[in-house]
C-alpha cells in the first residue's frame, strides 16, 4: 500500500504539505473550526500523495465528502485535490490509476450538482425566477470547468508515468546489453583460453614426445652407433627450437591480437613428417593438390592435427609398422587421412584430451574429423573447407 521513498523525497512531500498548511491557514480559519480541520485534511493528503497515492485519495474524498456535509464553498484547501490526482496516476497502480480517472468524472459531476443546488452563487440572481434552463446552464458550465481542471491533473499525473516508465525501460535496455556485452567478452575469453591451451598442449606434447624418443634412442645406440647419438642430439636441439619458437608465439598472443603475431615457420606438413621419421616412425606420406588454397588459418589447422595425430602414432602405435599420411586438397576442402596400427598393450585408450583439440579445430574451421579404431588401425580423418565454401 505504501510504497518506499527516499529521506529526501519524504522530507519534500512533507515539508511541502507544512507550506500548503502555512500559506492557507488563513484562509481556512475564514470557515471556523470546519474550514481549519479541513485544511489539514487536505494536507495530510498532499503529504501522502506518493508515498501510498490510494490512500491520499481516499482522505481527499472524505474531506470533500466532510466539506459539502458542512455546506461549505470552494476552499483554497482543494488546490490539494489536483496535486492528489496527479499523483494517482504518476505513482499509482493501474486500479488506483482508474480510481483517480473515475475520481476526476465523478467529483466533476458532484462538484457541479454542489455548487449549482447547495453552496454556489447562482448565475441568475433570487429575484429572477430561474428555469430548468438556468440550471442546465449553470451544472454544464460547472461541470465542464471541473473536468478540465481536475482532468488535466490526471493527464499530466499519466504523462509522468509514461515518461518514467519509458526512462526505466531504456535503463533495463542499457542494462541489458551491457550485461550481453560481458557476456560475449566471457565467451570470447574462454575461447581464446581454450585455443591457446590447444596449442599449448599440441606444441609441448609433440615436442616432449619426439625429445623423449630420440633421448631414448641415442642412450640405447651410444655403444653400438656412436655416430648416431650426434644426429639424435641434433634433432633434439632442433625439435627444442622450434618448439620454444611456437610457445613464444602463443605467449605474444597473450599481449597482442592474434592477427599482429607472424605464423610459425615450421609449420609445414612435410618438415612435420621428415622431423617424426627422425623420432622413429616409419611414414609414407602422400601429398595431392594444393593446399595453399586453405589460406594461413586452415593450413594451421591441418598440420595442427598432423601434428598431434603423428604424436600419438609415436606413443601408442606400434612403430614397427607405417604410418600412412595421406592430404588431398579440392577446390572445396583439403582432406587429411592418418592410418597407424596400435600397440597391442595401448589398444584401448581412447585419444585423451588430444582427440579433443583436434575435433574443436576443425570444427572451428569449419569442417569435421572422425577417429576411432578398426581391428587394431587407429584412423583418423579430418576434413577442412576452403575460407568461404563451409557450410
Amino acid at each position: 500500500m505504501f510504497r518506499t521513498l527516499s529521506r529526501y523525497q519524504t522530507a519534500v512531500d512533507v515539508g511541502f504539505a507544512a507550506v500548503f498548511t502555512a500559506l492557507l491557514f488563513g484562509s481556512g480559519e475564514q470557515d471556523g473550526a470546519v474550514g481549519v480541520v479541513l485544511l489539514f485534511g487536505f494536507a495530510v493528503a498532499l503529504a501522502l500523495r506518493r508515498a501510498s497515492p490510494a490512500l491520499a485519495l481516499g482522505v481527499a474524498w472524505i474531506c470533500a465528502i466532510g466539506q459539502m456535509s458542512a455546506s461549505l464553498g470552494t476552499q483554497a484547501g482543494n488546490l490539494a485535490i489536483l496535486f492528489v490526482l496527479f499523483a494517482t496516476a504518476a505513482y499509482g497502480s493501474p486500479l488506483v490509476r482508474k480510481l483517480g480517472l473515475v475520481s476526476v468524472v465523478g467529483g466533476g459531476i458532484v462538484a457541479a450538482l454542489f455548487l449549482t443546488f447547495v453552496a454556489g452563487e447562482p448565475f441568475v440572481p433570487d429575484e429572477i425566477e430561474r428555469t430548468m434552463g438556468d440550471y442546465a446552464t449553470q451544472i454544464g458550465i460547472i461541470l465542464t470547468g471541473s473536468w478540465a481542471v481536475l482532468g488535466l491533473s490526471w493527464a499530466l499525473g499519466r504523462i509522468a508515468y509514461a515518461n518514467r516508465v519509458s526512462v526505466e525501460s531504456k535503463h533495463r535496455s542499457e542494462l541489458a546489453e551491457m550485461e550481453q556485452t560481458r557476456a560475449l567478452a566471457e565467451i570470447a575469453i574462454e575461447h581464446e583460453r581454450n585455443r591457446i591451451a590447444r596449442d599449448m598442449h599440441d606444441i609441448v606434447a609433440h615436442s616432449l614426445a619426439v625429445v623423449i624418443a630420440q633421448a631414448d634412442g641415442a642412450r640405447y645406440a651410444r655403444a653400438a652407433e656412436p655416430e648416431s647419438v650426434e644426429a639424435a642430439l641434433s634433432t633434439i636441439a632442433s625439435t627444442a627450437r622450434d618448439a620454444l619458437r611456437d610457445v613464444r608465439g602463443v605467449l605474444a598472443q597473450l599481449r597482442h591480437n592474434g592477427d599482429d603475431v607472424p605464423a610459425s615457420q615450421s609449420q609445414d606438413l612435410g618438415t612435420l613428417v621428415e622431423r617424426m621419421r627422425t623420432a622413429g616412425l616409419h611414414i609414407d606420406l602422400k601429398i595431392t593438390g594444393d593446399p595453399s588454397t586453405l589460406g594461413v588459418g586452415g593450413q594451421l589447422t591441418l598440420f595442427r592435427i598432423a601434428q598431434e595425430a603423428l604424436t600419438n602414432a609415436l606413443r601408442h602405435g606400434d612403430s614397427s609398422q607405417p604410418v600412412r599420411v595421406e592430404l588431398t586438397s579440392e577446390s572445396h576442402q583439403s582432406t587429411l587421412r592418418i592410418r597407424n596400427r596400435v600397440r597391442s598393450d595401448d589398444a584401448d585408450n581412447p585419444g585423451g584430451h588430444g582427440l579433443i583439440g583436434m575435433r574443436e579445430r576443425a570444427v572451428l574451421s569449419g569442417g569435421s574429423l572422425t577417429a576411432g579404431q578398426d581391428e587394431g588401425v587407429w584412423t583418423l580423418v579430418a576434413r577442412i573447407p576452403v575460407m568461404g565454401t563451409a557450410q
